[in-house]
């Protein structure tokens, strides 16, 4: 018989934490004569935060899943917790921190989308002083447009807020290696918002890489002055991340059948949309190459960055858009190599329109209600009733069509094994997709969605209503692809 383990005390496992924070804001305090935005910034700012308030109104926004559960830490009703990889320590004690002086019920939306505005200011301050300030100014008017970038902007999950907290790290990283004088604190901030950024979500460890390159291939003098305050920050990172895996006995993010997760997401590019389509991809080669060119030490990295990035992501059995985010700022910087060459100024309305198509696209599907879903459907489709759906092997979270305990996720067909023997028992799999799969949210079951979509071969059969409002569209579910 195993002992039993009784959980640390939640302000043990956020303890890391604490000295990562301090470390940050002495190294902000030291550094802060290093910060001189240029004073066209503002106007790359203010389209960002037009696209985040208004195309996408936070008044839509639902908190819902675990969302529902950072709300309560927010509001004071949810107790403190050792966490876990569902309810980060950092992130809880950092929303029950600021919900005690702004207890507001949208408070996490506006801290994410604070954040949001500071992770494109990072990235402009990161890609400028190691190539040029226009690329940065173009690297962060593309981010800032990004639809996938300004929803995770409007999400309480750790989503932006680690993402915001990586790009400052590489932004002190650049301090460190273009300005002697800052060293100091340009490395403190590094450590310090490197190590937030694990407390916040372990997978931001995935950026070190890039700085180690820089690093590497700059090799800063004063390495006494600056080194100590990196390793701290990489201790402190280490503590945080054991302290959320171990005492638990938490499950790593993305364990379990690696091999079948990778299997089936290693062939799947909709993540980094409006880049998974080829006619997209021209500007995206011409920039890269430009600024390989010109400036390699940023732009090498941040090329391998991307597809190393979708490797060990596509092991994660529910791989998603919420784990491409900073290879989005990535792709932005890349892209922003098109104004290196006037002759490749003709690509960049090519990027900018496939950027606001996507936009557009999220923002229709921004939480989008039962009746907007229904209304998108396909007019000339049969329409039936739930008592029509038959004997097949349905595949529906909704209570509505099929109680809790009998309920078939989009799990259920992703290994093929399971997919054969549901073909094997019921003859047949069809699949009622909702307005879950529709709608962008950050349950994230739109990427679980475009997955089944990328699979399988679907022929829509129907669409099913029901009196108390529900409505779906019934499909075949084919071969696989």
């Amino acid at each position: 018989m195993e002992p039993i383990v009784e959980p640390l005390a939640a302000w043990k496992t956020v303890l890391p934490a604490l000295p990562a924070l301090a470390l940050l804001l002495f190294g902000v305090f030291r550094v802060r004569l290093a910060v001189s935005p240029s004073r066209w910034f503002a106007l790359v700012l203010a389209p960002a935060a037009a696209v985040r308030l208004l195309w996408m109104p936070i008044s839509r926004h639902v908190f819902d899943g675990h969302e529902a559960e950072y709300l309560d830490l927010w509001m004071g009703t949810r107790e403190l917790t050792q966490g876990g990889t569902m309810l980060y320590p950092a992130m809880q004690w950092l929303y029950r921190g600021l919900g005690v002086v702004l207890p507001l019920q949208n408070g996490p939306l506006m801290l994410n989308l604070a954040a949001s505005l500071v992770a494109i200011s990072a990235l402009y301050g990161f890609v400028s002083r190691l190539s040029e300030e226009r690329i940065g100014l173009a690297s962060a008017v593309l981010l800032g447009l990004w639809g996938t970038h300004a929803f995770w902007s409007s999400s309480a999950y750790n989503v932006m807020i680690p993402h915001a907290l990586a790009l400052v790290a590489l932004w002190g990283l650049a301090v460190l290696v273009d300005e002697e004088d800052h060293r100091l604190g340009a490395a403190c901030v590094a450590g310090g918002a490197a190590a937030l950024a694990v407390a916040c979500r372990v997978e931001s460890v995935l950026i070190a890489p890039v700085g180690v390159a820089l690093l590497a291939v700059a090799r800063p003098k004063k390495v006494a002055l600056w080194l100590p305050p990196l390793i701290l920050g990489a201790l402190l990172g280490a503590a945080a991340a054991a302290l959320v895996l171990v005492p638990g006995g938490t499950v790593a993010p993305g364990a379990g059948q690696r091999s079948a997760a990778f299997a089936v997401n290693q062939s799947l590019l909709a993540y980094f949309a409006p880049f998974d389509r080829a006619w997209t991809w021209l500007p995206l080669l011409v920039g890269a190459g430009l600024g390989a060119r010109r400036y390699p030490r940023l732009f090498v990295p941040l090329i391998l960055f991307v597809p190393a990035m979708h490797l060990v992501f596509a092991t994660f059995d529910d791989y998603g858009f919420r784990h491409q985010i900073t290879s989005l700022a990535a792709l932005a910087a890349l892209l922003a190599g098109l104004v290196l060459d006037r002759r490749a100024w003709v690509l960049l309305p090519v990027a900018g329109v496939a950027l606001l198509l996507h936009t557009q696209d999220v923002a229709s599907r921004y939480y989008a209600s039962e009746q907007v879903y229904g209304e998108s459907l396909d007019m000339e489709l049969p329409r039936r009733g739930l008592s029509s759906l038959g004997g097949c092997a349905l595949v529906n979270e909704d209570s509505r069509v099929v109680p809790e305990e009998q309920q078939l996720s989009h799990f259920n067909l992703v290994e093929p094994e399971e997919e054969a023997r549901l073909r094997t028992e019921h003859g047949c799999i069809h699949w009622l997709r909702t307005v879950q799969d529709h709608r962008w949210s950050s349950r994230g079951v739109r990427a679980r969605t475009l997955r089944l979509e990328h699979l399988y071969e679907l022929t829509p059969l129907a669409v099913i209503t029901d009196e108390s409002g529900f409505v779906g569209e019934l499909v075949e579910v084919g071969a696989r692809k």
